[in-house]
């Protein structure tokens, strides 16, 4: 995660957004079910938004957290790997497809793009 602390973030803000091919702009999935565990911010893992929605390099054991004492370095999730379920934590499709991938709900990644708040420093 972009700070380790093996914990996660409430946020009515949070949001995922994906594109389809004929389309210009981009749809926004937004947060559902409260503003609770928006974000996760594991130390063996990269980003992830609500416990299923989106998982980038989703650590390969599980998390204990920091009132269990620190993990070990094993089962650091490949951040080249991505998983997704839409409908807990942020809004399905409207074509139904649960997944932001669409039919598939693990894929491979060849590019990240990483969309930051100029004023990220301010929010903190």
């Amino acid at each position: 995660g972009y700070r380790s602390t093996d914990d996660y973030y409430d946020t009515f803000d949070a949001f995922l957004f994906y594109w389809l091919e004929d389309c210009d702009d981009p749809i926004v999935l937004p947060k559902v079910g409260g503003s609770g565990a928006a974000l996760f911010d594991y130390a063996r893992g990269g980003p992830q938004f609500g416990a299923d929605g989106l998982l980038i390099g989703p650590p390969l054991a599980p998390v204990m957290g920091g009132f269990a004492g620190p993990d070990t370095n094993s089962g650091i999730g490949d951040l080249r790997v991505a998983k997704s379920r839409l409908g807990l934590s942020y809004a399905k499709r409207k074509d139904g497809k649960e997944s932001i991938f669409g039919d598939e709900n693990k894929v491979s990644l060849d590019d990240v793009l990483v969309f930051c708040s100029p004023y990220i420093a301010s929010l903190y």
